[in-house]
């Protein structure tokens, strides 16, 4: 667990330091952003994917990161960056009971809104499987809220989907 607790820590810090650099991109030198808030939470995640060479049930648990970014200098609407982590996501073919295991992490740069609704799709494969050779893909959609007053995330969920309309690869 804290293992994964300081791989979080990394991920958000190389967040930070992506964001800022985005941001300094599109500004003159000497530009501050600041972080407003950030947050990680773990959330639920569940669903079966249909296709060739079987259909398989995905479970786990998403970390979800979020860092609320905003420009004092220029006054530009707030951003908030997201990373979300599938590496804690586990399968099993519902057929053979073969393991599958997920991965990838998705950043995203998303303006700070009430409420945001982001569908990332990541990919699985069968576990001990070199590379990516026979991955295949599935969809999650999360709904992320937030205090826009005052910048702080007030929660994540997901509900149960996985995206049977993407082809076996």
């Amino acid at each position: 667990m804290k293992t994964s607790r300081s791989l979080a820590l990394v991920a958000l810090s190389l967040l930070v330091v992506i964001a800022a650099g985005l941001l300094a991109g599109e500004r003159p030198a000497g530009a501050v952003v600041s972080i407003a808030s950030s947050n990680t939470t773990a959330v639920s995640y569940s669903g079966t994917v249909h296709g060739q060479p079987e259909d398989v049930y995905l479970s786990g648990l998403v970390q979800v990161s979020r860092v609320v970014m905003r420009d004092p200098d220029f006054g530009t609407p707030p951003l908030v960056v997201v990373s979300i982590d599938f590496s804690n996501v586990t399968g099993q073919g519902l057929r053979t009971g073969a393991r599958y295991v997920a991965g990838g992490n998705q950043i995203l740069t998303r303006p700070l809104v009430s409420t945001d609704v982001v569908n990332v799709i990541f990919p699985f494969y069968l576990r001990g499987s070199t590379g990516t050779v026979g991955a295949r893909s599935a969809q999650a959609s999360f709904t992320l809220t937030y205090d826009v007053a005052t910048g702080t995330s007030t929660g994540a969920s997901t509900g149960t989907t996985a995206d049977p309309s993407l082809p076996a690869q």
